[in-house]
C-alpha cells in the first residue's frame, strides 16, 4: 500500500508540474504571476525529487 501510495503521490505531483507547464506559455515574464510561477516550479521539483528517492528507496513512514 506504501507503494501504491507514493506512486499516486508522484503522479500527481507530475500533472501538477505539467499544468504549470502550460500555464507559463500564458505568463508574461517580469509579472507577479511570472514570479508566483517560478517559486511553485522550485516547490514542486523538490516533492518530485523527494517522492522520487523515497520510492526509490523505500521509505517507511506512517500511513492512515
Amino acid at each position: 500500500m506504501r507503494q501504491n501510495f507514493l506512486s499516486v503521490l508522484f503522479a500527481l505531483d507530475a500533472v501538477l508540474l505539467v499544468l504549470l507547464a502550460v500555464g507559463f506559455l500564458f505568463v508574461e515574464p517580469g509579472s507577479t504571476a511570472y514570479a508566483i510561477s517560478q517559486v511553485s516550479l522550485a516547490i514542486i521539483l523538490l516533492t518530485l525529487v523527494a517522492i522520487g528517492v523515497a520510492i526509490r528507496r523505500g521509505v517507511q513512514f506512517y500511513e492512515p
